[in-house]
C-alpha cells in the first residue's frame, strides 16, 4: 500500500505546475502559480483553477498585479489571466502558501475585471 499522501491544491497555495503542451500565445514551460479553487473542487474533478505569476513589470497591465508574499516565490500574481488544469497531468507541487491578505486582494482585483 502507498503510504504517500496525494497532493490536492487548495486555495492560497503558491504551486509550481508544467504549462506544456501550449498552443499559441499561451504560457509554456513549468512555472508558479496561485490556486484560485478550493480543495473540495480539486478533489472531485481533478482540477484546479489557477491565476499566473509572472516576473514581467513592463506589462501594461501591471498596475493589476499583486505581489507574492512568499519566500519560495517570487513575482507578481496576475489575477486577469487565469486557466483551469489537470493537476496531476501536469504535476502541480506545492511550494508555499500565500497570505490570506494577498488572496483577498486578488479576488478583489478579479471581482472588479469581471462585474
Amino acid at each position: 500500500m502507498n503510504s504517500h499522501k496525494e497532493y490536492i491544491p487548495a486555495q492560497q497555495d503558491l504551486i509550481v505546475i508544467d504549462f506544456d503542451p501550449a498552443i499559441g500565445k499561451e504560457i509554456r514551460k513549468r512555472r508558479p502559480a496561485l490556486v484560485m479553487s478550493n480543495a473540495g473542487y480539486s478533489q472531485v474533478t481533478g482540477l484546479v483553477v489557477i491565476a499566473l505569476i509572472t516576473h514581467a513589470t513592463n506589462n501594461r497591465l501591471k498596475n493589476f498585479f499583486v505581489p507574492v508574499v512568499s519566500n519560495k516565490v517570487s513575482g507578481y500574481i496576475n489575477p486577469l489571466q487565469f486557466f483551469t488544469y489537470d493537476f496531476r497531468k501536469r504535476n502541480a507541487k506545492k511550494l508555499d502558501l500565500l497570505p490570506t491578505s494577498a488572496f483577498v486582494e486578488v479576488k478583489q482585483v478579479m471581482l472588479n475585471i469581471i462585474a
